[in-house]
């Protein structure tokens, strides 16, 4: 049997978080003994259920101003249980992690990039860490994976990645996302929604998701119909400031906040047309499950084109004006939805395809 330690940063309720839970959930106890590794004391979504398939979950404070500590702590952690493979997701951070599993001895040593950087500024402390934690990944890791291309060159640097990197796409459950009339009457029936156009969207409530651009968008959007409703699914930081602006619009009876869910399938079944407004992105689990649910999907076109399976899509620049937003949500619809769960089906974006590459990977 082989012992895994998977590092993420948390265990909540998010893409990349989603891809670490799958990992240990769907693993054969037989072949494969899981642990985690994540960062602060909060308990996340996911750990109850990857505790009960047999995983241990090891909470550690993060490596932020402490990071001597952290490395003790984890060469402490790595030498009690030693372990065949180390599995990091937790992008800079890794170089500390890999450095500490390549002193133990650890022969499978994984670095995993699941997004890219957009151009905010930082500071010369943060750019030397990052500078130092890269070249530490570059020569500790024994594998550079990421979830597409651009995330693995924006990590790794394009000539590395080229040369030694995996493409490992993110899957994800198709069953699950396949559309279902009798849970869109449901759904539509229990919120009040029948007869109106619901627009949805889903995501970590963060800058980067772009989410105010949503609200400001519906003023534009409820002059040409007045029934159409904006659906938020996802919790995070940025929630008490899209409240604030939803109280400033005069939208709280067109916009519903639903924090985290653990039926987004259902809700997708529910949506007409999906928005996706992005500053940036890695590879998007969301932008899978809605083309896998064969729903319409309106959407920034600074998403990597990794993502794009299907006619569903619909890129706009962010820079164009709301109207022409507005235009592209109302245009698209719906139309035989079941047949896009066969197209998803051949993309390769199966977990169950995935990750059986990924458990060969491990046995070194």
């Amino acid at each position: 049997m082989r012992s895994v330690l998977v590092v993420s940063g948390k265990l909540t309720v998010g893409g990349a978080e989603r891809v670490c839970r799958n990992i240990g959930y769907y693993a054969d106890p037989t072949r494969l003994q899981i642990d985690y590794l994540v960062f602060g004391d909060e308990s996340g979504a996911y750990e109850p259920e990857l505790i009960t398939k047999g995983c241990r979950v090891y909470h550690r404070d993060p490596p932020g101003g402490r990071h001597l500590k952290f490395y003790q702590e984890l060469v402490r952690l790595l030498r009690e249980n030693c372990y065949d493979v180390v599995h990091c997701h937790t992008m800079f951070n890794s170089g500390l992690v890999l450095r500490a599993a390549k002193s133990c001895n650890v022969p499978v040593r994984i670095a995993h990039s699941h997004s890219i950087r957009g151009p905010e500024h930082r500071g010369t402390v943060k750019k030397l860490y990052e500078n130092t934690m890269r070249r530490w990944i570059l020569k500790d890791a024994t594998h550079y994976v990421a979830c597409g291309r651009a995330a693995g060159e924006w990590l790794f640097g394009e000539s590395a990645f080229r040369e030694k990197g995996i493409v490992l796409l993110n899957g994800i459950e198709l069953d699950r996302y396949r559309y279902d009339p009798a849970v869109r009457a449901r759904i539509r029936r229990e919120h009040g929604w029948d007869g109106c156009l619901v627009v949805g969207h889903t995501g970590h409530l963060a800058p980067v998701k772009n989410q105010h651009f949503l609200l400001e968008l519906m003023p534009e959007l409820l002059k040409r119909c007045a029934e159409a409703r904006l659906i938020l699914l996802g919790d995070g930081a940025d929630r008490p400031m899209l409240e604030q602006t939803v109280r400033e619009l005069g939208l709280e009876n067109c916009v519903t906040m639903l924090g985290n869910v653990t039926n987004v399938n259902e809700y997708l079944s529910a949506m007409d047309v999906f928005v996706f407004p992005s500053l940036y992105e890695g590879m998007p689990l969301a932008v899978v499950e809605v083309q896998t649910n064969g729903l319409p999907c309106v959407l920034s076109d600074r998403v990597p084109k990794d993502v794009y399976l299907s006619d569903l899509l619909h890129p706009l620049p962010l820079e164009e004006h709301a109207s022409k937003w507005a235009d592209a949500i109302l245009k698209v619809r719906r139309r035989e939805p079941d047949s896009y769960f066969d197209v998803l089906q051949q993309s390769g974006f199966d977990v169950h395809r995935m990750l059986e590459r990924l458990y060969q990977i491990y046995q070194g």
